[in-house]
């Protein structure tokens, strides 16, 4: 063999052996899988590194990710950048617009969100919530008059009202008096009259006619209810059992007026003066539609703006509570060895690849240098 072909011979010998030396370590990261025995006898490097680690490596690689990589400082920077609250505002603002254009109901999203039938439940608490109210009021203002519990600026409100009452009181009797039912009960009051006299009070009724007793009495009585000084005698009472009433306690009001079936009634009337069915029946569109650019290009940003400091100064106890490291590993320790095999050689196939061809490059270096030292010294 001349030298020509000595060196090139054992140039690619040497490169063919760096190569598959190279390529045989990096295939050891991962293969076999398992160990390996020939009878009871062990065969060394089995598992291979990966396999036999994997667990210390997935412990690394938590520490490494939660010491080093996602920080509470790197998350608290990250709530400080304003590309990254200009992100979170359009992409909160673009999650908002499905809730305008939605045509569920606030039942449906409620009973969505795990939460069924929500108006019997706001019901049972509106309910609960004005007895429990009613109880505490009674117990707290019993001993105590109403004049003083209501603020003087009330009892003038009420004062300036008396006037009205009067003069709506005087009305419906004028409206009454002139209808034809006025008149029939002025016509019953005047047989009753008449029957209660006995003989001479038919007499009367002969005599005088009822019919032309009713036609005179009915003018008087509507004389008579518009007289100013009707207005003022009636004003007179009112307002003085409106200044009896300030003198009365809670405890009259709650014993006298609010029994069991009273407080029962008024709590139902308080209830459906809140609509609930009414209200649960409505669409979320249709309740905040009118708000919706209000919502979108204030609230929605100023949201965003207090909730970034609020996260950003808890990360560290968020931080601490989510343990990265030990979600990091769990997630690690539960890869299978394919899937971590393949996940490493997707990453750096090209620089394993260029292991391998070092590998071959430095072999057939080693057997270039061999070859010109075996025909130097021969």
């Amino acid at each position: 063999m001349t030298g020509s072909l000595l060196v090139l011979f054992m140039v690619i010998i040497g490169a063919v052996i760096g190569g598959i030396t190279n390529a045989i370590a990096i295939l050891m990261l991962f293969r076999p899988h398992r160990s390996l025995y020939i009878g009871k006898w062990h065969i060394p490097f089995t598992p291979g590194l990966i396999p036999k680690r994997r667990k210390e490596i997935a412990i690394q690689l938590g520490k490494i990710v939660s010491d080093h990589l996602v920080t509470p400082q790197s998350i608290q920077k990250k709530f400080q950048d304003p590309q990254f609250l200009q992100d979170m505002t359009s992409l909160v603002q673009q999650e908002s617009k499905r809730l305008f254009t939605s045509d569920k109901t606030i039942k449906e999203w409620m009973e969505l969100a795990g939460l069924q039938e929500p108006e019997k439940r706001l019901e049972r608490y509106l309910k609960k919530k004005v007895e429990k109210t009613i109880v505490e009021l009674e117990h707290s203002y019993s001993s105590q008059t109403i004049k003083e519990v209501l603020s003087p600026e009330t009892i003038r409100k009420l004062e300036e009202k008396l006037p009205d009452v009067s003069a709506y009181i005087l009305q419906h009797a004028m409206n009454y008096f002139s209808s034809s039912e006025g008149r029939q009960r002025v016509k019953k009051m005047l047989d009753d009259f008449f029957a209660e006299r006995g003989m001479m009070g038919n007499m009367l009724q002969m005599i005088l006619g009822n019919s032309s007793i009713v036609d005179k009495i009915q003018p008087e009585i509507m004389k008579f209810l518009r007289n100013p000084g009707t207005n003022e005698i009636l004003f007179s009472i009112i307002r003085e059992e409106f200044e009896k009433m300030l003198e009365w306690k809670w405890e009259r009001i709650f014993s006298e007026w609010l029994d069991k079936n009273t407080a029962e009634k008024g709590t139902d009337f308080i209830i459906r003066q809140f609509k609930i069915e009414t209200f649960f029946q409505t669409t979320l569109s249709d309740l905040l539609s009118s708000y919706e650019e209000e919502i979108l290009n204030q609230y929605i940003p100023r949201l965003v703006e207090k909730a970034a400091p609020f996260f950003s100064s808890r990360i560290q106890t968020i931080v601490e509570k989510l343990r990265i490291s030990d979600i990091v590993r769990e997630e690690v320790e539960s890869f299978s060895v394919d899937r971590i095999e393949k996940m490493v050689i997707e990453i750096a196939n090209k620089e394993l690849k260029a292991i391998t061809y070092l590998g071959a490059l430095l072999g057939g270096a080693i057997g270039l240098l061999q070859g010109f030292v075996t025909l130097l010294f021969p």
